[in-house]
């Protein structure tokens, strides 16, 4: 990874875990490789997400606990003539913010550590409330029924591609482009380019 890309700073990388509704769990045994989308949380340094006791995720999990989990926030397409004027389609990009973990994935057994996941699970999907606190009994034969894991990070890289590495024709020329088109996500794009641009700059 370009170090001009990378982002290092922890509370970032945990606000981008944080928002995102999902992220993409990769799996392989046997020289089969295997990717899944599914909703997570993240509780201190670990990533928790549950499913059926037995799957095929669940039965590639017992084989290979070694594991790597992606999150991608997407911002503007960056059309091939945003920022040249040769025709070609090579410039066409897309701007992001991504986290990708590499790690181990442990199986939950215990009833508590169970309640506390689906606890900061509902938290975080739905955090108007409305639902019975997970400690009730009356979850007890659902949570046995279901499995959950944990990610423990052995590694954890953070990118984000704004135009840093442009020269600044081409970064001018993709802001003009952007204010021109003018949706939201253009306009949530052009402010981070501005941040990430400054602080590049420092």
């Amino acid at each position: 990874m370009k170090q001009i890309f990378e982002i290092k700073d922890k509370n970032i990388i945990n606000n981008i875990l944080d928002k995102a509704e999902y992220g993409t769990l990769a799996l392989c045994t046997n020289n089969e490789p295997y990717a899944v989308p599914l909703n997570f949380v993240r509780i201190d340094d670990d990533i928790y997400f549950h499913g059926a006791l037995r799957n095929k995720k669940m039965k590639m999990l017992l084989e290979n606990p070694k594991v790597s989990f992606s999150v991608v926030e997407n911002y503007s397409l960056i059309d091939s003539d945003f920022s040249s004027t040769e025709g070609l389609a090579c410039p066409a990009t897309q701007f992001f913010k991504s986290v990708s973990i590499d790690g181990t994935a442990d199986i939950v057994h215990s009833r508590e550590e169970k309640a506390i996941m689906f606890e900061a699970l509902m938290k975080k999907l739905q955090p108007k409330g409305g639902y019975k606190s997970f400690s009730d009994e009356a979850y007890d034969q659902a949570i046995k029924a279901t499995a959950v894991v944990k990610l423990v990070p052995s590694t954890i890289r953070c990118k984000f591609k704004f135009g840093q590495h442009l020269d600044q024709e081409r970064f001018d020329m993709i802001l003009l482009h952007l204010e021109k088109r003018g949706n939201a996500l253009d306009k949530n794009t052009i402010e981070l380019m501005k941040i990430h641009r400054s602080n590049n700059a420092l």
